[in-house]
């Protein structure tokens, strides 16, 4: 189901209202604002509604509380631009599509700078550690790992955008996320008339790769509920590929393994073999007259990420997955 707060709450408009004054000048650095009881009046809400949204700006850098004076506009430039780091898994090709979407999509708002945390909870916690106060607002892909809530639990809740898995975090942050449970349980679904002509099903998902489990999941159940032969391997690298096998692959490697022996062999994938790729890119389109992929729209959420540090409006959003059909299946 698509889940979004589409509708401003009254503390979001509060927060809205106050950055969009800092940044067009009429709030300057080092000037106080409204004070609780005065906001509470102004803006016709209850001084909780506003206690939240000044924890809000604070959290984000934007104002400072000053004991017994009130809140003040932070020393920064109006007009600066937001610090932005962002840190996905890996740079794979569907992340480059994000990416570059992202960054045409805030350019002049945001310097964004880019890690990786290979889903390694050492790596994570190296990066976020040595940049704690370095930046605007973190923009995060999870992985399900138990050190991973108390690594970015360290950053104030509102610097945090959670993109793509949402691994063990719950709701406490602002999210762009994927189910990929119902996303690949449907995706297979909907290709479902099409497995017939095959003998089984494989699913090549790396045990170590960092994957969503419920993704396979998601194959295990749908294989259950539709009496689909099916098999779970770990890769394809020394794997016997035979004619009449269906196979859903994970890791691009595994794809490229798959054509290379077609293309030995003389094979039609969506004739000989099925294939079925995770994750679209504008490559799979074009080669072998196209690879059926199972797939979010990467520049979809990079929209959607481009549109939350604009609007600063609180957001738990699903992007959906689909089936995109060509002749490889």
């Amino acid at each position: 189901m698509n889940r979004q707060f589409g509708t401003p709450s009254k503390s979001d408009r509060i927060v809205a209202g106050i950055i969009d004054q800092i940044r067009e000048g009429s709030l300057a650095k080092g000037q106080a604002i409204p004070s609780i009881n005065a906001a509470s009046e102004r803006y016709n809400v209850a001084r909780k509604t506003v206690v939240r949204a000044y924890q809000k700006l604070a959290d984000q850098g934007f104002i400072e509380s000053h004991h017994r004076r009130g809140f003040f506009v932070v020393d920064r430039q109006p007009n600066a631009k937001l610090k932005v780091l962002l840190l996905l898994h890996s740079f794979e090709a569907h992340f480059e599509i994000l990416y570059n979407e992202f960054r045409k999509q805030v350019e002049g708002l945001c310097e964004i700078e880019i890690y990786f945390h290979h889903y390694n909870p050492k790596i994570l916690e190296l990066i976020i550690s040595r940049n704690i106060s370095d930046y605007d607002m973190y923009i995060i892909s999870s992985f399900n790992h138990p050190k991973v809530s108390n690594i970015i639990g360290r950053i104030p809740a509102g610097k945090v955008l959670i993109i793509s898995r949402n691994d063990r975090l719950g709701n406490k942050y602002n999210t762009i996320v994927q189910d990929f449970f119902e996303g690949t349980y449907q995706s297979l679904c909907s290709a479902k008339e099409q497995m017939a002509k095959y003998r089984n099903v494989q699913l090549s998902f790396p045990e170590k790769g960092g994957h969503p489990e419920t993704l396979k999941n998601a194959f295990l159940q749908f294989c259950n509920d539709f009496s689909v032969p099916h098999k779970i391997v770990n890769s394809l690298e020394n794997m016997e590929i035979r004619k009449g096998d269906a196979f859903l692959v994970i890791d691009d490697s595994d794809l490229v393994k798959l054509l290379k022996v077609c293309k030995i062999r003389g094979w039609e994938p969506g004739r000989d073999v099925g294939v079925i790729s995770y994750n679209e890119t504008p490559l799979k389109e074009v080669i072998r007259n196209g690879i059926t992929v199972i797939s979010c729209n990467f520049g979809e959420m990079a929209a959607e990420m481009a549109a939350f540090i604009k609007n600063r409006i609180s957001v738990q959003k699903i992007i959906p997955i689909k089936l995109i059909k060509r002749n490889s299946f």
